[in-house]
């Protein structure tokens, strides 16, 4: 019987793989469960200069959160905050930070894991009430 000769560097190379991943995983097993923000929003408060920043980010465990939040103003760093864990799944922080209208206001979050979300928001002019 004739053994019929198959393509050895397929299976070279799919071996490979299989231990390449086992390395990632070994090494790495952090990512493995880990993923970016899944949103993040913004609102600016002209008169009380406060940024609001609602952050959704899931945890699968209290391992994993948000740990820092980075704010730039017109491309300028103006704050930089970490964070040992998260209140929830979903929630929001305040910060005083000093625009005007036409600033480019830039929040970045970064899970402590992998990853991380980024959002913009340009200031608008001061909104004036309706006339009655």
């Amino acid at each position: 019987m004739r053994l019929k000769k198959t393509g050895g560097k397929r299976v070279v190379s799919i071996g490979f793989s299989i231990f390449a991943a086992a390395v990632f995983l070994t090494v790495f097993p952090g990512v493995v469960g880990a993923h970016s923000p899944g949103e993040v929003k913004l609102g600016y408060d002209l008169q009380t200069q406060t940024l609001q920043a609602t952050i959704t980010h899931t945890r699968f465990s209290e391992g994993h959160y948000i740990n820092k939040v980075e704010i730039r103003k017109n491309g300028n760093l103006v704050s930089l905050q970490e964070y040992k864990n998260q209140p929830a799944e979903t929630f929001t922080y305040s910060y005083k930070v000093t625009a005007g209208a036409g600033d480019i206001l830039e929040v970045k979050a970064f899970c402590n894991k992998f990853g991380s979300k980024e959002e913009k928001l340009t200031v608008g002019p001061p909104v004036k009430p309706v006339p009655k």
